[in-house]
This record gives C-alpha cells, structure tokens and sequence, in this order.
C-alpha cells in the first residue's frame, strides 16, 4: 500500500487539472467569456477555489492553458496516427501527413457541439494566446509547403473552415464542412496518386 501512495498523490493533480480545464471549456460554449470567473469555474469542476488557484493562479492563466491544451491534444492526435509527420523525409511522407492532418481536423470539429469556443474565449481576453495556435499552424505550414504546390488549397480551406467555426459557431453548418473535407481529403489523394496536378 506504502509504494501506491506516491502514484495516488502524483494522479490526483492531474485529474484536478484536467476537470477545471474540462469545465473552463463547458462555460466557455454556455456562458460565454464573461461567465468564466474561476468561482464558476471552480464551482462546475466540483473544485475548491483555492484548489483552482494551485493549478491555475488567474484567468489569463486558465485560459492560456486552455489554449495550449487544445493545441497539444491536436499535436498528439496526429502524432499518434502519423510518426514523424513535422519532418517528412519526403513528398509521400508529407503528402501522408497532410492527409492525416485533414483527418483529425474534421473529427476535431465533429467532437463537440462547439470544439474551438475555447479558444475563442481565450482570444477575446488576451490576443497574446494565439501564439501557440499560431507555433502550429506554422508547423503545419510547413508540413504543406513538403507537398505539391495544389496542397496549399487544402492548409488553406481547412484554415478557412477552423475560422469559420471559431469565430461563429452558431451559423456553423456541420454537413457542409464535412463534404468540403472530405473533398480535400481526395485532392491529396489524387495528388499522392499523381492524378491531379494543375499548378505550375
């Protein structure tokens, strides 16, 4: 028993961490930024304040890590489903990882009723937190540039569709956007197949 505590102690922080998170994001898609006071964030987590406070001393500092949290499960995702995927080694690996990225992009967006209301929040309190968010988009950038010239079409209609969703979320048409990926995701496969080539 003597030996578990230690493991106890260490997981029971993270499980706090990732319920306040959890909850900052519920009132985020509700209430809007103005009802994300860390009462009320405190009080849906089921967390005492000043445990809030232990994980997060402040509201930019929730947010921040709101924002860094969505970036880090996207990076994970595609990490898991694509190895190596920030440095293909060539044209097929980065057309392979593009594809990818387009995957977890539309199953990013169907995961919940509003998945970028987070950060939306996030920005409205501090324009600073794009940095993350933008440290990504870099990476994808580049990830593109790997492929044919027609797939910047794609890093370019997904990065119209992540807008869309994020800065109106009520007027976000689901089936739309999910045909409009699907599309892109057959341009990148004719492109890995050689069969749509129409930039110069």
């Amino acid at each position: 028993m003597a030996d578990l505590a230690p493991k106890l102690r260490k997981k029971m922080p993270a499980e706090t961490r990732k319920r306040l998170l959890d909850a900052a994001e519920l009132l985020s898609r509700t209430v809007g930024p103005a009802g994300m006071s860390l009462d009320a964030v405190a009080a849906t987590a089921g967390v005492s304040k000043g445990g809030l406070l232990y994980h997060f001393p402040s509201k930019h500092a929730l947010l921040r890590a709101l924002v860094q949290n969505h970036v880090t499960a996207f990076r994970d995702d595609m990490d898991g489903r694509c190895p190596g995927w920030t440095e293909p080694p060539d044209e097929a690996a980065a057309l392979a990882g593009a594809r990818t990225y387009v995957d977890v992009a539309r199953e990013t967006m169907r995961q919940t009723d509003a998945p970028s209301s987070g950060i939306f929040a996030a920005l409205t309190e501090d324009p600073h937190f794009m940095a993350p968010l933008l440290d990504l988009r870099d990476v994808v950038r580049r990830l593109f540039e790997r492929c044919p010239p027609e797939a910047m079409l794609v890093f370019h209609g997904c990065e119209g569709l992540f807008h869309e969703r994020m800065i109106d979320p009520t007027r976000w048409d689901g089936e739309r956007a999910e045909a409009q990926f699907l599309r892109m995701a057959r341009l990148l496969e004719e492109l890995a197949e050689g069969r749509a080539r129409f930039l110069s």
